[in-house]
């Protein structure tokens, strides 16, 4: 049965498998074993194809083809992206019939156009087009550059970060995102040109790389810039509610955010206010991740966030549990991630075979404030009040159990995560300012926050591989790009917009 191939405009036409050939063909030039692999990637998809299949769908076919096969050579790899670059490129810049130099003509005039377009749709901002000669920045794009990445990291560019149309399309080549991030940091410079291709030069080199937030909106109507932030849900109703909303607010701005919870009282400690008993942690929580996952960060990905508490919070026990599969809906958390915030005291006793004492924040209000030798004078004299009979609840499991539990859980659901107070606020360089009551959502940032500040930390990565050649670091070389990149960073404070006056 001959197969027919359904085109673009509707139109249908006969498969012709040596123009899918060609294609693949084209996708192997000066690889190793180029026929091994035209031959391979081109039998697996003649075997998916069907009558009325679409270009887009045969695209896909011969890129999944090739990416089967990455764990037998990983040259498909580069097949798969070369392939996944040629319907970027035809989707964007528009037919250009396999001709490189054709491609590169268009791909430049392309950009103006994208540009406008852009700008007109309410995608970009006004001043890409008012503060930039276009013509000089579409002079320096590289779409050779396209030849660096791996198919997974450019997977990702094109579904996470990419300026997408109203069906959710790629508007933008790699090498259009990479300038329209660096115009988007370059707003504020004397000569925004010229620094926008000095960005450009090292993004598009992947020598640095801007954070996930900065990818997605840097250069847009709305450029919420900053990647992680750190909030403390205060023991009132009021700051509670506000928590929730700051979150649904930095969740839509993409970002990926940290909250301590270890101030709220535990469940049944008493309200005065109406003469009730407090419900716990728990049920605030569940708010916040039902929350994250209702407000996708950006419109791009689900939302994210990590609850983190202190193990001697009396509900500690409750919270070990969020995450597990089985259990009550109402108590788990399904989107939300977990961390504990680990004394030296609680590893103290663990050492020594001690007991561990569980306490209610309402109780005990100011050890979440303290670390190292304050903290374990004010915990040792709580634990004494609670064997005098002095505090309302307590609880008092073996430390090693408790430890033992806390393990336990990490191995079968991943959570919680091991987060370290005491070495944490010691060794901070602004422990000035504050305490730190937990890191962000990925752990690797520490920044203290309170009731009215809400901790930023603004992202961009170096590639150090990049700056390495035959084992030898260009020291130089790396200097300028450290150098750019904080530069970056600066203008990305200036630009950005903050969705809530306690991040300002």
């Amino acid at each position: 049965m001959q197969i027919f191939i359904t085109k673009r405009d509707g139109t249908r036409e006969p498969f012709n498998a040596d123009r899918i050939n060609r294609s693949i063909e084209r996708a192997c030039t000066g690889l190793t074993d180029p026929v091994s692999l035209v031959t391979q990637i081109a039998t697996e998809t003649k075997l998916t194809l069907y009558d009325g299949i679409t270009t887009v769908e045969m695209d896909k076919a011969t890129i999944n083809a090739a990416i089967q096969n990455v764990k037998e050579d990983i040259e498909y790899d580069k097949v798969a992206t070369r392939l996944l670059l040629k319907t970027v490129y035809r989707r964007v810049v528009g037919e250009y019939e396999n001709d490189p130099l054709r491609l590169e003509e268009m791909h430049r005039s392309g950009f103006i156009r994208y540009m406008s377009e852009a700008v007109a749709e309410g995608l970009l901002d006004p001043r890409m087009e008012e503060q930039y000669d276009l013509t000089r920045l579409a002079a320096s794009l590289d779409i050779e550059r396209d030849e660096l990445f791996q198919y997974a990291g450019l997977s990702s560019l094109l579904n996470r970060y990419a300026v997408k149309d109203r069906e959710q399309e790629p508007r933008e080549t790699p090498q259009y995102f990479f300038m329209r991030i660096a115009m988007g940091l370059a707003f504020n410079e004397k000569n925004p040109t010229e620094w926008a291709k000095r960005f450009y030069d090292k993004l598009s080199r992947l020598e640095y790389l801007a954070g996930g937030s900065t990818n997605i909106h840097a250069g847009t109507i709305r450029p919420a810039l900053s990647n992680c932030f750190l909030l403390e849900v205060q023991d009132d109703i009021e700051h509670i509610a506000k928590s929730v909303a700051d979150v649904i607010k930095l969740s839509k701005a993409s970002g990926g955010i940290g909250a301590s919870i270890t101030k709220l009282r535990a469940a049944g400690s008493p309200v005065s206010s109406d003469n009730t008993a407090s419900s716990g942690p728990t049920p605030f929580a569940k708010i916040i991740d039902t929350a994250i996952r209702a407000v996708q960060r950006g419109g791009k990905k689900k939302g994210a966030l990590c609850f983190y508490m202190e193990n001697w919070h009396y509900d500690f026990p409750e919270f070990l549990d969020w995450k597990h599969n089985a259990g009550d809906d109402y108590l788990r958390m399904r989107t939300a991630n977990t961390a504990v915030f680990l004394s030296d005291e609680f590893m103290r006793r663990v050492s020594s075979g001690d007991d561990w004492y569980l306490f209610d924040p309402k109780e005990t209000l100011d050890l979440n404030e303290l670390y190292g030798d304050r903290f374990v004078k004010r915990y040792n004299e709580y634990v004494a009040l609670a064997e005098a009979g002095k505090l309302r609840v307590f609880r008092k499991v073996p430390a090693r159990e408790q430890f033992r539990q806390i393990l336990v859980s990490l191995q079968t659901t991943s959570h919680p995560w091991l987060t370290w107070k005491d070495p944490i606020n010691l060794r901070a360089q602004n422990n000035n300012t504050g305490t730190i009551h937990m890191s962000n959502l990925c752990t690797e940032i520490c920044l203290p926050q309170d009731k009215d500040h809400i901790a930023v930390c603004n992202l961009a990565s170096i590639n150090l591989a990049a700056h390495v050649h035959n084992k030898e670091v260009n020291w130089g070389r790396l200097e300028g790009s450290v150098r750019l990149a904080l530069r970056q960073l600066d203008n990305l404070i200036d630009i950005n917009i903050f969705f809530t006056i306690n991040i300002k």
